[in-house]
């Protein structure tokens, strides 16, 4: 997901430098990695096939928001079941799921550059942060910006 998510602001011999991982990232993919009391995963299925994932914490890894936010790590969604509504089913298990934990607030975290996911966020109202910083991939830094959101409305 990530090569189609960013094709487009990612130079091309990261994917390929990622693709020759896969083996020994898919070994960190435990149950104990992506679940437990404070982190939560989901994935997205139709027909048998993994459609989008969901992956959060209530503990923020950026040192901007840790302590105060819960986290939605990653969320995404393969281009051909984009807009049917399987994002925001994502989006809403992982709130209703803060919610039990007591965790008020939340933070995604986006590259700018993401006008596509920037857009969902906004329309699910969340409210840009003043904070920006870069992700770092390949000793270059992508700008990153934050959609904070309250779990109380």
């Amino acid at each position: 997901m990530w090569r189609i998510t960013y094709a487009d602001i990612f130079p091309e011999e990261y994917f390929d430098a990622r693709d020759r991982s896969v083996e020994s990232r898919a070994r960190e993919f435990t149950v104990e990695t992506f679940s437990g009391d404070r982190k939560t995963a989901y994935v997205a299925e139709h027909d048998g096939k993994i459609v989008g994932l969901m992956f959060g914490t209530l503990d923020s890894d950026y040192d901007y928001f840790k302590g105060d936010y819960a986290d939605l790590v990653a969320l995404y969604v393969y281009p051909e079941y984009q807009g049917m509504g399987v994002g925001t089913a994502l989006k809403d298990i992982f709130v209703e799921w803060a919610k039990s934990k007591e965790a008020d607030r939340f933070v995604i975290g986006v590259l700018k550059e993401n006008h596509k996911a920037r857009k969902v966020y906004e329309s699910w109202g969340g409210k840009l942060s003043d904070h920006e910083q870069d992700f770092m991939i390949m000793r270059k830094g992508y700008p990153e910006v934050f959609y904070v959101f309250d779990t109380t409305r």
